[in-house]
C-alpha cells in the first residue's frame, strides 16, 4: 500500500505535458516628468538565446525559491541596482508559454533616481516607452498556427493508432509595436497588449 497522504502532503503541484519550467519578470513603471513609462532592456548582442532582443527583465525561477522573490533577484542582477529600488506593486497575469512552461509577471514601480544608462553582460541597453503610447496605438497582431507532429518512429500499428490520428492544431497570437525603427514583438508586446488591457 502507499502512504498517499504522506507522499503528497508537501507536494507542490507541477504541469503535465509541458516542460515543468516556470519563469519571473518585471513589468518595470518609472516616473519621468510626471508621465508613468515602461522600461525595456535590449539584450546583449553576445547572449546565445534572443540575443539583441528586446525584453522585460527576468529569468527562471531556481528550486526553492517563489516567482517573486525570482522576479526581484533577476532584476536586481540584470539591471545592476538594489531591490530597495524595486517596489512590486501586484502579480499579473501569468503567461502560459506553448509547451514551455509559466512566465509570473510582475508589476513594479522603480525608483526615479534608477540609472538607465547601464550595459552588462545581458543587458545591451535600455530604453522607456511612455504608457500612452500603448493605449493610443493598438499593435498588430498576428496568429500563427502550432501543430503537434508526431515522431518518425511512432508505434501506430503496435499501439493500434491510426496513422489518420488527428493531433489537434491551435492559434497562437504575436503582437507587435513599431516604434520608429524600434520593435517590440513576441512575448513581450503580448504582456504589453494585455497589460494596457486592464489599463482602459
Amino acid at each position: 500500500m502507499f502512504d498517499l497522504n504522506k507522499i503528497f502532503k508537501d507536494r507542490e503541484p507541477g504541469f503535465i505535458g509541458i516542460k515543468n519550467k516556470t519563469y519571473s519578470i518585471v513589468v518595470p513603471v518609472i516616473d519621468i516628468d510626471g508621465d508613468q513609462h515602461l522600461i525595456f532592456q535590449v539584450r546583449n548582442k553576445k547572449l546565445n538565446v534572443q540575443p539583441g532582443e528586446i525584453s522585460f527583465p527576468g529569468g527562471q525561477v531556481e528550486d526553492g525559491e517563489s516567482p517573486y522573490d525570482a522576479a526581484i533577484r533577476e532584476f536586481s542582477e540584470e539591471m545592476a541596482c538594489g531591490p530597495d529600488q524595486v517596489n512590486i506593486i501586484t502579480k499579473l497575469d501569468t503567461y502560459v508559454l506553448p509547451a514551455r512552461g509559466l512566465i509570473h509577471c510582475f508589476l513594479a514601480e522603480i525608483d526615479k533616481n534608477f540609472k538607465l544608462d547601464i550595459r552588462n553582460d545581458e543587458v545591451e541597453s535600455l530604453f522607456t516607452v511612455p504608457i500612452r503610447y500603448f493605449l493610443d496605438n493598438e499593435p498588430l497582431v498576428l496568429k500563427n498556427t502550432v501543430r503537434i507532429e508526431p515522431s518518425k518512429d511512432f508505434p501506430y500499428e503496435e499501439m493500434n493508432i491510426p496513422k489518420s490520428y488527428y493531433w489537434g492544431s491551435f492559434k497562437y497570437p504575436i503582437s507587435f509595436y513599431k516604434i520608429g525603427e524600434t520593435v517590440i514583438w513576441g512575448i513581450t508586446a503580448n504582456i504589453v497588449n494585455n497589460f494596457s488591457k486592464k489599463l482602459i
